[in-house]
């Protein structure tokens, strides 16, 4: 399996683990043959990333996904930006945050 970035799909990809939106719904289930209209309609989403089936692409071709944590923050704050005042969520949004950070290593 590997992590693709959205924007690298292309037709005949299969996806390894169900796509989820923000509120949990599956938006596309495992096992699903993406086209890259797919890819497009997922960033659209806010998906930033897809599992494919296949081993970890270690060459480097730049489809492997690669999100610098100022890229994360700066996603994480836009979704954040109504609810920031209050101390609970800001909470949720570092501990959101921290995974993300570690979900990308």
């Amino acid at each position: 399996m590997k992590k693709v970035v959205v924007e690298s799909v292309t037709d005949s990809m299969v996806l390894a683990k169900d796509v989820c939106g923000t509120s949990g719904s599956v938006l596309l289930a495992k096992g699903t043959i993406l086209t890259a209209a797919m890819g497009r309609r997922l960033k659209n989403w806010s998906v930033q990333f897809v599992h494919i089936e296949g081993e970890d692409d270690s060459l480097g071709q730049g489809s492997v996904a690669t999100v610098s944590p100022e890229e994360v923050r700066a996603h994480l704050e836009k979704k954040f930006s109504r609810v920031m005042a209050s101390e609970v969520m800001k909470k949720i949004f570092a501990a959101v945050y921290k995974f993300k950070i570690q979900q990308n290593s």
